[in-house]
């Protein structure tokens, strides 16, 4: 058999096992779910990837933004892309102790972006921190310099491998860059987290009621949050809403865009939120919202079908 041969064969065995493991994962709720997203202003409205606060979405071009996010290379993956590159002072921590962690963002032209940065969720910058097996979830706001040199204070509560994301918009299009953080010592990652639907937190029973997620497809979460068996209505702005939601895809962890949804005067218990799942497959979704003035965090493990 001759080499080009055998390269075609190789391809379509890798192509039929790949479709095979897909179509092997459990689905949960597989409905179709197409939304409508709040309104936004021009300063919040990434060109290609759609508001963070969410856009008013023909069912087309609904269509069209997550064909076009399903096919580009998923977020998080990546310490340089576009010409933009995340640079990290230091990248080994102590674990268990309080550091500073410093970076840059540098532009196509090697230098520090500084007076670029476009404002989303009230921030210029948003900092996800979470180890490897997706615990010790932290969403930070560092501050910038006049070099444009971002820094916050960061504890890596336990030894392990984190994954840092630098959550950013320029030019009117929302970039996420990534690198690993390495805290030394002995290391056993957790469990893998079994499928939930649920969480508790400071007395809140915080429930995720619809995923109608499908792989491909912008589709709509909704969380609620009740106390003592009643809609809790006290959910205070968070970040310019109701809440923030992070999704990671588990294994390689790609971090995904999440916007939120118009809010209802009627459904003031609800976090709505609009999520274009790239793949079928397992995700961890981390949701933070505000009440009594503090910031709240529950967690959730959803199973994305094809």
């Amino acid at each position: 058999m001759n080499p080009p041969t055998r390269i075609a064969l190789f391809a379509v065995t890798v192509g039929l096992a790949a479709g095979g493991a897909a179509l092997a994962g459990a689905a949960i709720d597989p409905t179709d779910g197409a939304v409508t997203a709040a309104p936004h202003s021009a300063a919040d409205a990434p060109a290609a990837q759609g508001s963070p606060h969410g856009g008013g979405h023909t069912s087309d071009r609904s269509t069209t933004a997550a064909t076009e996010s399903a096919q580009a290379p998923a977020p998080g993956l990546a310490i340089s892309q576009d010409g933009y590159t995340l640079k990290v002072d230091r990248t080994t921590l102590d674990p268990g102790r309080p550091a500073r962690l410093t970076f840059q963002i540098l532009g196509p032209d090697g230098r520090p972006l500084r007076d670029e940065y476009e404002r989303s969720h009230e921030r210029e910058l948003h900092l996800i921190v979470v180890r490897r097996d997706t615990t010790g979830f932290q969403h930070l706001h560092p501050t910038k310099d006049g070099s444009g040199t971002w820094g916050t204070p960061l504890r890596l509560a336990e030894p392990g491998v984190y994954r840092m994301y630098a959550d950013f918009t320029v030019e009117g299009q929302k970039r996420t860059l990534a690198a690993d953080l390495n805290a030394p010592g002995a290391f056993l990652p957790a469990k893998p987290v079994a499928l939930t639907r649920s969480d508790r937190v400071a007395g809140l029973d915080v429930r995720l009621d619809s995923t109608r997620a499908r792989a491909g497809t912008e589709s709509e979460l909704t969380f609620t949050v009740s106390r003592n068996g009643r809609p809790a209505t006290d959910l205070q702005p968070y970040l310019g809403a109701r809440g923030h939601l992070v999704a990671l895809r588990a294994g390689d962890l790609a971090y995904l865009h999440v916007h939120p949804l118009e809010e209802t005067a009627t459904q003031t218990d609800q976090i709505r939120f609009a999520a274009t799942f790239p793949t079928a497959g397992r995700y961890r979704l981390f949701l933070q919202f505000k009440t009594d003035g503090a910031v709240r965090t529950v967690d959730y493990t959803v199973e994305v079908p094809r």
